[in-house]
């Protein structure tokens, strides 16, 4: 065999053998591909199992008996708080009035820019009422925190007022930004103009007896913004359907 043909001979098999390789490479990026998808999926339905239970007072914003604050947080002096709309539990056919079957809607409808298969039940029954509260603040002198529910355990023996940070849990609500701007904790997301369901997710940290005070911050001088269903549980929730009821023990 002539050196030509031995040089031809070398070149097909490296030829077939980068034929091999490049086919081996192609069957680990999809086999690679497969375990991810299947961990993904796995670790999604992890998370869904994960307990959701509140870890703040007072999810659903109920006023206080004055009317005039929402029991269970604590709002800066600098911010005025008024609850604008009380939607009852109960359905459209049961008495829930068209104005506020309207005002969801417009929630669901904003929120599906995020969510596209959001269904908020605007017309529909459901487990407890919610309030919507408006927060108007025009000065900022001091430490610009906006608002903030107590934890679970304020007043007890074991709790006090910030959360603790040695679990995994989820801040959220639903916020629009009518003015101004806030940023952070419950507000994590938000867009002025729109609602949206806002969100933030804290894993425990190394530092003993941590803890935090889940307010959004304001960096405007002035500004205004509505908000529902606000809140922090325990566990992961990526989703606004899964927001709408979280259960509170003690």
């Amino acid at each position: 065999m002539s050196t030509e043909q031995q040089l031809a001979a070398v070149v097909s098999a490296a030829n077939a053998l980068t034929t091999v390789v490049t086919g081996k490479i192609g069957d680990i990026n999809q086999a690679l591909a497969q375990a991810q998808a299947r961990y993904d999926e796995q670790l999604l339905s992890l998370n869904s199992r994960l307990p959701r239970l509140a870890v703040t007072k007072n999810f659903h914003m109920v006023p206080d008996t004055t009317g005039k604050l929402i029991d269970g947080w604590l709002v800066h002096s600098e911010v005025t708080a008024t609850n604008v709309r009380t939607i009852t539990q109960a359905a459209q056919s049961a008495g829930r009035l068209d104005a506020d079957v309207d005002f969801m809607r417009q929630v669901q409808a904003d929120v599906r820019e995020q969510f596209p298969d959001f269904d908020i039940r605007a017309a529909g029954y459901w487990r407890n009422t919610v309030n919507v509260w408006q927060m108007k603040w025009s000065d900022s002198k001091s430490l610009p925190w906006l608002a903030f529910p107590t934890c679970i355990d304020t007043g007890r023996l074991s709790g006090t007022t910030p959360v603790p940070l040695n679990n995994c849990m989820t801040m959220g609500a639903f916020v629009r930004v009518n003015d101004g701007t806030i940023e952070g904790a419950w507000a994590t997301g938000n867009q002025k103009g729109k609602w949206r369901w806002c969100s933030a997710l804290l894993m425990p940290d190394n530092y003993f007896a941590n803890y935090m005070h889940i307010h959004p911050m304001r960096s405007s001088t002035t500004g205004s913004v509505d908000v529902m269903l606000a809140g922090a549980c325990t566990g992961v929730v990526t989703r606004p359907a899964d927001w709408g009821t979280l259960l509170g023990l003690g």
